[in-house]
């Protein structure tokens, strides 16, 4: 009898383990099937478009392909270092993060074309098109825009526009610099470097040189505004660029943007009558970047006053509660190719402050 009871106590203690073991066994794999449930349902393409991007008045031509999309120009561009060249839809809408990026672009001030492969982080990338919701079909397409500069120094940035915030977004998410070699196939549009062929941007060569240092290192940002509104006249529209060819454009209006210090401007404005418009570009001050560093000045504003003939104008710089001039000059009228092309000249007549 005692064996038998033994037995039995034996028996039920293995059934006892079978049975948590065999409850064991489905709860993981009721876990594995809802994991993988999860994961089917989840989405590993994104809506994004290529784009490429020049520094202003650098310009290049060139290509980029992602493996699963790409885009390209045969002529020269210059649209500004970080700013979308064009629209292009390339493949699939939905497309997986790419891994890598191939470049092959000639850059017109070096004479030179470079060429290679930057390895992108896949993982990154992805975590930024699940945060701004590329992959939902309701959500406006991101982009993966390839700035091609001087030297063979490369960005690539993350575009879209954040919709909670109403803004765009702007963010490196790498960083490289290819070789460079001369290419004997290139025309002789790109090859040729004078001002019949490039005008303004031949002269801005002239004047600022292959500034490589601003691509080597990202230029530092500042908080400034735009105080160019002046009594009797219209709004002053306003448009400079930074050493390493960002663009900016707008109207000066006293808000606040966080931007790079400019090397050159372009102001345009009516007379108070309403008749006259004047617009040119002027230099900034060689040592302006210098200034600000050695005042260690975060804070910027630049205040514009139009003279009573309309056409004079000194531009400030207000800091601290100091307001220090820059410059003074005066502004001209554009010719008819000028306002065709909205290309406009350099002012002949500038006097300096900050030396």
């Amino acid at each position: 009898m005692y064996h038998i009871l033994k037995m039995k106590r034996i028996f039920k203690t293995h059934l006892m383990k079978d049975s948590h073991i065999i409850h064991n066994w489905m709860l993981m794999t009721i876990s594995l099937t809802s994991l993988f449930m999860l994961f089917s349902c989840q989405r590993t393409k994104f809506q994004w478009e290529p784009g490429i991007s020049a520094p202003r008045n650098y310009p290049v031509a060139g290509y980029v392909d992602f493996g699963n999309a790409g885009h390209g120009s045969n002529t020269s561009f210059q649209n500004g270092w970080g700013n979308t060249y064009g629209a292009v839809s390339s493949g699939d809408i939905y497309k997986e993060a790419p891994k890598e990026v191939y470049i092959n672009y000639y850059s017109v001030v070096d004479g030179k074309n470079f060429e290679g492969k930057v390895l992108l982080p896949q993982e990154r990338i992805r975590r930024l098109f699940e945060k701004y919701n590329l992959d939902k079909k309701e959500k406006s397409s991101g982009n993966l825009v390839v700035g091609m500069a001087p030297g063979g120094w490369i960005r690539v940035w993350f575009h879209t526009i954040d919709e909670k915030a109403n803004d765009l977004v702007n963010i490196e998410v790498a960083k490289a610099r290819l070789k460079g070699y001369k290419d004997n196939s290139v025309g002789i549009g790109l090859k040729t470097k004078n001002f019949e062929t490039w005008g303004n941007t031949y002269l801005y060569w002239q004047h600022h040189g292959i500034p490589y240092e601003a691509w080597a290192n990202n230029e530092k940002e500042y908080d400034m505004y735009f105080d160019l509104f002046t009594p009797n006249h219209d709004e002053v529209e306003y448009s400079y660029v930074s050493e390493d060819g960002t663009f900016e454009q707008g109207i000066g209006i006293n808000k606040k943007f966080h931007q790079k210090l400019p090397v050159e401007f372009e102001l345009g404005w009516r007379d108070k009558a309403r008749e006259t418009f004047y617009c040119s570009k002027f230099i900034m001050p060689k040592k302006f970047k210098h200034f600000i560093e050695q005042k260690k000045i975060n804070t910027i504003i630049f205040k514009l006053e139009i003279e009573d003939n309309d056409q004079n104008a000194t531009l400030y710089l207000v800091f601290n509660n100091t307001k220090e001039k820059i410059l003074r000059y005066k502004n001209k009228i554009p010719t008819a190719e000028e306002k065709k092309n909205n290309d406009y000249s350099y002012a002949t007549q500038v006097e300096y402050f900050i030396k």
